[in-house]
């Protein structure tokens, strides 16, 4: 396993700074995307060889999610049932596939949410000034309907399924990893007349099992998972080794929480209710061989956000040669 990111751009100045803080590994989340086709194949392999001059290898790309929906939406058709539209968004996606294959990058990481994600107020500050994302669903609008019609958990899974008995045999025929990250935070049944299904370790449990296929699996997002349960700190190296003994572990976002179910605050890795070494332990247990990322990172008063990322990305490299070198 090894560290990697996914906020950096293919720049001069950005694969610079990757290359002198040692991270050599990278998801592009930036590639230009066409509504007609989605990406232009030439744009994909001058921008990986490009990050390999500098020593960077671009491993994954991202599904622009947010920017399917045919009609302007941020939430895509076929997660909303509309089948017509739906499906010419899922074949876009099934392009996008290939398109990924054809230029020689192995995996991608998307989402299936059927409602945005969830923020409240960024109260109390942390560290040093820091700025947490917060989630208090205490303080949250829970009773507006996100839509006309609920979402029942039920209809979400019909939904899923149907997309994943699509895209899934394409990945697999072009050998992509397609790797599915929760949808953030869990949030109770019916919030806002909405059933989320892959918010935290059942979902996903179930999730896994629809596609028979090593190409389906998972963007497992530890913070995500920690919001999901109760302790933190015991179940979620369990939920690591659950599904990593699987091999449905593609792409590790390795952050760190305060809270827990319904009321959290993102922090720094090394401050959170999570043993972070346990969970890099756990990581090396299941032979996990792919990018471990820090996906989030507090706000601070410094507006050079990329103090931030070095500071997690010299965490990360230090837990993995800590848990890689002694053995234990």
């Amino acid at each position: 396993m090894h560290v990697g990111t996914q906020h950096f751009t293919t720049t001069d100045e950005d694969l610079e700074y990757l290359e002198r803080y040692g991270v050599k590994n990278k998801n592009e989340n930036f590639i230009t995307f066409h509504r007609d086709y989605g990406w232009d194949v030439e744009e994909i392999v001058e921008k990986k060889e490009k990050c390999a001059s500098y020593g960077v290898d671009m491993e994954m790309l991202a599904i622009p999610t947010g920017n399917l929906n045919v009609n302007g939406g941020g939430v895509p058709n076929f997660m909303l049932g509309n089948r017509e539209e739906g499906d010419k968004e899922i074949e876009l996606v099934c392009n996008m596939i290939r398109q990924a294959a054809e230029a020689g990058i192995p995996a991608i990481k998307y989402y299936l949410c059927a409602i945005e994600n969830q923020r409240t107020e960024s109260v109390p500050l942390g560290r040093g000034g820091s700025v947490y994302s917060t989630w208090d669903l205490s303080k949250a609008d829970t009773t507006t309907p996100r839509y006309d019609e609920p979402i029942t958990a039920e209809k979400n899974w019909e939904n899923i399924t149907y997309y994943l008995e699509k895209v899934i045999p394409v990945a697999t025929e072009n050998k992509i990893r397609m790797a599915c990250h929760p949808c953030d935070p869990w949030l109770p049944p019916n919030f806002r007349g909405v059933d989320r299904v892959l918010g935290g370790f059942e979902g996903f449990q179930k999730f896994i099992e629809i596609c028979d296929s090593p190409y389906h699996g998972l963007n497992l997002c530890l913070g995500c998972m920690a919001e999901s349960v109760n302790v933190p700190c015991d179940e979620v190296p369990d939920i690591i080794r659950y599904f990593g003994s699987r091999k449905k572990i593609f792409l590790i976002h390795f952050r760190n929480i305060f809270g827990g179910r319904n009321k959290f605050q993102e922090v720094w890795p090394d401050e959170g209710v999570m043993n972070m070494h346990r969970n890099m332990q756990a990581l090396k247990e299941v032979g996990y061989e792919h990018m471990t990322v820090p996906d989030h990172a507090p706000g601070h008063k410094n507006r050079n956000r990329n103090e931030a990322w070095a500071f997690q990305f010299g965490y990360i490299k230090a837990m993995i040669q800590a848990v890689m070198d002694n053995g234990n």
